[in-house]
């Protein structure tokens, strides 16, 4: 499902358009690219975009994609079940599924590398500050 790669500032959209950034593990990374789409997450805002900051050893904000929508993982239509990916608690009520615009998923060319902060949990932050940042620190 990855389309290709991106350089950040080749992203097109409105500087203050709010992104969401998740944490993943490598493990998570065969889920986003089977999917086009990242799921069981808790969300509390609505967002326009979706970066993946990875986790171990690559500790980069690594992917991009534009968000189509959000829904619960009964209606996400999931290539394999819900439970070959997780386990039940993981699919807790409330958690959802975020969809991907489809050709939206992209890896970054120049992805944010770690410097002292990363999300360790759904942070926000803006277009604008994801084309920017030299390091996560000047993003979360």
């Amino acid at each position: 499902q990855i389309v290709g790669k991106i350089r950040r500032n080749e992203i097109e959209g409105d500087d203050e358009a709010k992104v969401a950034v998740f944490p993943t593990k490598e493990s998570g990374l065969p889920f986003l690219k089977e999917n086009n789409a990242w799921a069981f997450v808790r969300v509390g805002s609505e967002f326009e975009y979706v970066v993946m900051y990875v986790t171990g050893d690559v500790r980069q904000v690594k992917y991009f994609a534009k968000v189509k929508d959000v829904v619960p993982p009964n209606e996400a239509d999931l290539e394999r079940p819900a439970l070959s990916y997780v386990d039940r608690d993981e699919i807790a009520d409330g958690k959802m599924v975020v969809r991907f615009e489809p050709g939206s998923l992209y890896e970054l060319e120049d992805p944010v590398p770690y410097e002292t902060k990363y999300p360790q949990s759904l942070q926000y932050t803006t277009l604008g500050a994801l084309r920017t940042a030299e390091t996560t620190d000047n993003m979360l």
